[in-house]
């Protein structure tokens, strides 16, 4: 597993407990509602659930698809003090308008928004960047649970 210098790791931030899969041919937005739902108990008793859904629909519009087919909106919220993400399979995919790229999975990934965490939110994101190239996608979305997606991650 790839491993960023200042200890960033996927098994640190994608456990079993937050891999979803998503059913159906949802759309961008609804894609991104279904892993907001899915986040927010890990984040309720910090963000208010209107503040969490209204932030991450915000910066959804800004967050590009990946040529890989893999998404990652993400957020940064004050009161975070940890990072929070819930990876999504779409076995199906959805047809990203702004692109027309086939989006198989998508990682929700929500930030403290504080100077010490900065770089690791850019270290992270580029991990991910560097992970989740298409034949990792195509894999993750043959999948059918989560176990089977964590230990793909892990090089198992």
């Amino acid at each position: 597993m790839i491993r960023q210098p200042d200890g960033v790791s996927l098994a640190a931030l994608i456990t079993q407990e937050n891999v979803v899969f998503l059913e159906g041919k949802p759309s961008k937005e609804e894609a991104v509602r279904q892993l907001t739902e899915r986040i927010l108990p890990q984040v309720s008793e910090i963000i208010p659930r209107k503040a969490l859904f209204d932030r991450v629909a915000e910066v959804e519009k800004l967050n590009p698809v990946l040529e890989s087919g893999f998404y990652i909106p993400h957020a940064k919220f004050p009161d975070l003090d940890t990072f929070h993400a819930v990876l999504g399979i779409l076995p199906e995919g959805f047809v990203d308008p702004g692109t027309g790229t086939t989006v198989k999975a998508a990682l929700l990934l929500l930030s403290p928004h504080k100077p010490a965490f900065f770089q690791r939110h850019l270290n992270i994101l580029s991990l991910l960047c560097q992970t989740f190239q298409p034949e990792l996608v195509e894999k993750l979305a043959a999948l059918k649970d989560p176990a089977a997606v964590i230990a793909l991650l892990q090089g198992k």
